[in-house]
């Protein structure tokens, strides 16, 4: 259970990775940029071909986010002149008047700096620069996008065969579900969308491997906290929620047997144990990250961060005066829109109608007990989405990947309907 003790060294864990997340920025900035920026420059024709929002098939699933993974090369080609306040502030240069960063930087590419300004982004730890940059320095930036793609292709395949062979063919086929609703042709398109799924589907492999250690030991709440703290490290803000919803249905499949001796309160104590502690992890790195940038620099990045978040979580505010319409049942329609584009639509009208067969058709053999905690993780996506009703609206191309921890939840489920019923 979430005890006091326990919830103390989470905090000083945090602050302890706030620091370390400090001093990797700054070993990261350190480096050496002239081979990243020719490495990048090779990829000139790519950007120029794909504009800021290309689409590899029709809808918005298929959208890749240009737009952010030009940021993220911004930042590496940046000159860096004062390292604790780029490390702390995340330089970049950008056009006049309206943003956008695929533009500045095929200009930069090409050798025009005329007419372009100096702009900041202090508010998220951009960690992904601990990987990226290394990796450019290493390999062209068209090149990183083949080698992320044998990533992601490997970590699927590795995470799948795993659980088939602990959790048997049905919970493997729910997992392949789930990472097929993400998408992954974008997710290795795409630059920012791939930290989570890594993270991700590396702590998937690491519990299918030691949960008896951590079930055993009590190590899950640092284990859950820990996750938070790297997805508040290398994330751009994408589908965060996917991961403590995948990691919450993942704990309670493995460890079933042993929970369901447990009454069904608390059962879902530990899960809302392990949710907190998660967002302690999540919510303390990435406000660690405003705390220590102002410190450093004196800039008032907390202020900055607050205000954003006020903006892109509020029904009514900035965003309304620019003519977004956004309400939380809104953000939650549109991301279920975007989920159920084109043919996925039949799967999922089919996946649903044998759900609510298995419920009709077994109810009067059905446990409580064994089903509702998959009610749980299943719901998280639509509680983001109504909390962060602006952001999870405009960039439902990308936050609709939520709904993928929701989909496996209800997948498990129905396998844990569809099975015989076993002793326990």
């Amino acid at each position: 259970m979430f005890d006091l003790k326990k919830f103390l060294r989470i905090i000083i864990g945090v602050a302890l990775s706030v620091l370390i997340g400090a001093a990797l920025m700054i070993f990261v900035y350190a480096l050496p940029n002239e081979r990243a920026v020719e490495n990048i420059r090779e990829a000139l024709p790519l950007y120029e071909r794909e504009g800021t929002y290309p689409s590899w098939a029709l809808g918005e699933h298929s959208k890749l986010d240009n737009f952010t993974d030009a940021i993220m090369l911004l930042e590496i080609i940046h000159p860096t002149t004062d390292l604790i306040d780029a490390a702390m502030l995340n330089p970049r240069f950008v056009l006049p008047a309206e943003e956008k960063p695929v533009d500045a930087l095929i200009k930069i590419l090409r050798g025009d700096t005329e007419g372009l300004s100096e702009t900041i982004y202090p508010r998220y730890w951009h960690g992904y620069l601990v990987i990226l940059k290394p990796l450019l320095l290493l390999m062209k930036a068209n090149h990183a996008r083949i080698f992320l793609a044998y990533g992601v292709f490997i970590l699927f395949v590795a995470a799948l065969l795993l659980c088939q062979k602990i959790l048997g063919t049905p919970y493997a086929l729910a997992l392949a579900a789930a990472v097929m609703i993400l998408n992954l042709v974008s997710v290795s398109m795409s630059f920012q969308f791939a930290p989570i799924y890594f993270i991700t589907m590396t702590a998937i492999i690491f519990m299918l491997k030691k949960n008896r250690r951590l079930f055993d030991d009590g190590l899950y709440i640092y284990f859950f906290a820990a996750v938070g703290i790297l997805i508040a490290f290398f994330d751009f803000l994408t589908y965060p929620i996917f991961s403590v919803g995948m990691l919450l249905t993942f704990w309670y499949v493995l460890n079933r047997r042993e929970l369901l001796k447990e009454k069904l309160r608390a059962i879902f104590k530990m899960m809302t144990s392990l949710l907190i502690a998660w967002s302690v992890g999540y919510g303390g790195m990435w406000s660690g990250k405003w705390i220590v940038s102002q410190i450093l620099t004196g800039y008032e990045t907390f202020a900055n961060a607050i205000h954003q978040v006020a903006v892109y979580s509020r029904v009514e505010n900035d965003l309304a005066n620019v003519g977004w319409q956004i309400t939380s049942l809104g953000a939650i329609q549109r991301n279920i829109a975007v989920l159920g584009h084109g043919p996925i639509r039949i799967f999922l009208f089919a996946a649903i109608i044998f759900l609510l067969y298995l419920l009709i058709s077994r109810r009067r053999s059905l446990s409580r007990r064994k089903i509702l905690p998959y009610l749980f993780p299943a719901a998280l996506p639509f509680v983001w989405y109504a909390l962060a009703s602006g952001h999870s609206h405009i960039h439902a191309f990308f936050t609709y990947r939520g709904l993928a921890a929701t989909i496996f939840a209800l997948a498990c489920m129905a396998t844990e309907i569809w099975q015989k019923k076993k002793p326990t």
